[in-house]
């Protein structure tokens, strides 16, 4: 039989998947059923395929969804229209295979590890000798599948390092086609991280600014450490987020791109380097101050149980959002340490549950252009398509009760308490603030806003245009 058309046998690990799937189940398992993936661990001791099928028997997520080699897929249907047998043969649990091979329907057959039995290395090795006794090729990726390449009549290399590479060059045995991966770049990290998202975090400096303590160096500085501390918790709990909603995302029509979803970034990396984030950022948090560090302690707790369950339950995770984004005031007030007025608490609860709304009325938006079905509930939400009208109606008016809260902190407090040299200025500000979430109201209506209000603010033109009059306005009555 001719090498190029000995049967195909294809590993699914890094190689037909963008990840590996054993990782993710554990990860995913961990943040969603934290006890039973403990207890499972301990099935290791009768060995990895035994633990392999407890985290498959756990598993909540939904394997064809996982990001796949497009190139490898589309050179696997070219051998299959050339009558070219394909065979899918992993150390992944049996039923993760068998649904890969049936979501693809390219393969004769697909074996997995079952029965204790871990199909990797030199036991895959035998499987394929005896299953395919005239040779077979072979699409690998790791150096577990050396001694495989080493009896095989072709290879297919996919996303191989260079020591791997190297030892193949070694083998007498002939490429057919390699296929090579990027890793993730400084660029798909920063998207991970969302460090955009980090301008959220600019509602530490509010206190600072309304306090009128911007001349005071101490409490800059103080401000400035608690802004970098609570970016990088932040940061943290948006790559728990992404793992913990990796269906959501893989299904939806943007975020499948996103550096998890699509498999740049492994779970296992982007766990750790939560973890590291969350560490250093309570670390600075605790050197600055033990109440910031208790109320950062609050929002990393609030925003873990918001990333596992509240989002799921519709009102309480806008409503949430919108505590969160109020809680930020409070922790700028705390640092320095300046009062906070129930006004501006009140404004910013209702001013960022209003837009909380807008965040999700975007996203049912977004998702039904994809699946029209207004019946169904979004994945990973606890939302209908249906409900986009009644969450517009909320934000609509939670955003006007925002800006009569603001005329009424002018009107109640700014005015009387002396603050301000010239506070007739600050009658500005209502109508700017007023424009600007009318604008944002109108975009989100015309389904031409497509991502968050806040994360929109940060790169559009207009609002830092309206933004720099507020600004004016406030020096403008301070001076």
């Amino acid at each position: 039989m001719k090498a190029e058309l000995s049967p195909l046998a294809v590993g699914l690990e890094r190689t037909l998947l963008r990840v590996d799937s054993l990782i993710e189940m554990f990860v995913v398992n961990l943040l969603r059923q934290p006890w039973a993936t403990l207890m499972a661990l301990l099935s290791l001791r009768h060995g990895r395929a035994v633990f392999k099928r407890r985290m498959s028997e756990i598993n909540q997520m939904d394997v064809t969804l996982f990001p796949v080699h497009k190139e490898l897929i589309a050179y696997l249907h070219e051998q299959k229209a050339r009558g070219r047998e394909l065979f899918l043969v992993t150390a992944a649990d049996q039923d993760v295979a068998s649904a890969v091979s049936r979501q693809l329907g390219i393969f004769s057959g697909a074996a997995g590890s079952a029965n204790g039995h871990n199909l990797k290395g030199h036991n895959k090795l035998r499987y394929l000798q005896e299953r395919f006794p005239d040779g077979f090729a072979y699409a690998g990726d790791s150096p577990a599948d050396l001694p495989i390449w080493q009896e095989a009549s072709s290879l297919i290399l996919v996303g191989v390092n260079e020591r791997v590479r190297r030892a193949v060059q070694q083998m007498d045995r002939p490429v057919e086609r390699e296929f090579k991966s990027t890793p993730a770049g400084p660029r798909v990290w920063l998207r991970a991280l969302r460090v955009h998202q980090w301008s959220k975090n600019a509602l530490l400096f509010v206190p600072l600014l309304l306090a009128h303590k911007y001349g005071d160096a101490t409490a800059v500085v103080h401000a400035i450490v608690a802004f970098i501390c609570m970016g990088l918790v932040a940061s943290g709990t948006y790559l728990i987020n992404d793992l913990s909603d990796l269906d959501a995302d893989r299904a939806h029509a943007d975020k499948h791109n996103r550096g998890i979803a699509s498999g740049a970034i492994g779970a296992g990396p982007a766990l750790l380097t939560a973890l590291a984030c969350i560490g250093a950022g309570l670390l600075g948090a605790f050197a600055l101050s033990p109440t910031f560090l208790l109320l950062l302690l609050t929002y990393l707790g609030a925003t873990v149980a918001y990333s596992l369950s509240i989002k799921r339950v519709a009102m309480l995770d806008v409503v949430t959002l919108g505590g969160l984004y109020t809680l930020r005031v409070i922790m700028g007030a705390v640092v320095l340490p300046v009062g906070l007025s129930p006004w501006l608490l009140m404004f910013s609860l209702f001013f960022f549950l209003g837009f909380s709304l807008a965040k999700r009325y975007v996203e049912i938006i977004g998702t039904k252009t994809t699946n029209p079905n207004a019946d169904e509930f979004i994945r990973g939400r606890g939302y209908k398509f249906s409900d986009g009208p009644l969450l517009l109606a909320f934000g609509i008016a939670t955003s006007v009760v925002a800006n009569l809260i603001l005329t009424l902190y002018i009107v109640n407090e700014a005015f009387p308490i002396g603050a301000y040299k010239h506070p007739q200025w600050l009658w500005l500000i209502t109508p700017i603030v007023l424009l600007w979430t009318m604008r944002v109201w109108l975009l989100c209506f015309r389904g031409e806003m497509h991502s968050d209000p806040v994360a929109f603010a940060v790169t559009d033109r207009v609002s830092w245009a309206l933004g720099g009059l507020v600004m004016l306005a406030f020096v403008a009555a301070t001076q």
